[in-house]
């Protein structure tokens, strides 16, 4: 590699860092703005207060408030730009980081089409019998069995959820009722997101669960749940998958 291509290679590592971190840049400038705007505004003001004094003497009366803005406006004009630089990043990482995430739900929502078409023509040629044992397969081998409760008392059982990977040591009535309390809520409202069900059944809340759910405008009056008993090869603990009938989709008119 000649040293041409070492500063490509350098220069672009370095594009693609500016690119991704220029949110989290933005912000720790605009922290160092306001801080440097206080600095400036406090140095300033002593300066302030004797060219008003010197003024008011030589005019022999109270200046009035135009005179004081037009006496002493030259001296906080460092404060001024550096406070505008700071509203300018400040606005300018909202507006990068609301880029971004307008890129990761397409990205989602891409690659969750790209599944479902997957799935879709797996059935087609294979049967749907070789889409379940494929699922139950995968839920095998990525399912921990880690129980967040630290007794395990008769009754409980451990649920996964396919779309966080996370699985959780409950009874099924407690399952039940978190999808009972979850229903509840997206009835009264209208929409639901998908964090809402993960926080009443105890599961850690994600990213993308706060900004995919179900809203009654798609037709959705009511999100179905299913409990499938998954077969462990092994003898270990009985695993049950918590499915979706209707998949949580991108709600873009909501806020999280």
């Amino acid at each position: 590699m000649n040293l041409r291509q070492k500063f490509y290679r350098i220069f672009g590592k370095s594009r693609l860092y500016l690119r991704r971190s220029s949110p989290t840049i933005l912000c720790c400038v605009a922290a160092v703005g306001v801080v440097g705007t206080a600095i400036a505004s406090v140095k300033a003001t002593p300066k302030a207060m004797k060219l008003l004094k010197d003024a008011t003497d030589e005019k022999g009366k109270e200046l009035s408030r135009v005179e004081m803005i037009i006496t002493v406006a030259h001296l906080y004009i460092p404060a001024a730009a550096i406070g505008a630089g700071t509203i300018f990043c400040i606005f300018g990482a909202n507006a990068l980081n609301k880029q971004q995430q307008a890129r990761l739900m397409s990205a989602y929502a891409l690659l969750r089409n790209y599944h479902k078409e997957y799935r879709d023509k797996l059935i087609e040629f294979h049967g749907e019998e070789a889409d379940v044992e494929i699922r139950n397969a995968m839920i095998r081998e990525h399912c921990n069995f880690h129980s967040l409760d630290s007794d395990v008392p008769d009754g409980k059982v451990i649920f996964y959820d396919e779309i966080s990977g996370e699985s959780i040591l409950r009874y099924e009535r407690e399952v039940i009722d978190a999808e009972y309390h979850f229903n509840r809520n997206f009835t009264m409202r209208g929409y639901a997101f998908l964090n809402e069900f993960y926080e009443f059944l105890g599961l850690p809340m994600t990213e993308y669960g706060g900004t995919v759910g179900w809203s009654m405008s798609s037709g959705i009056m009511w999100v179905d749940f299913e409990h499938r008993l998954i077969d462990n090869d092994d003898g270990g603990p009985a695993c049950y998958s918590i499915d979706m009938v209707f998949a949580p989709e991108v709600l873009e008119e909501w806020e999280c």
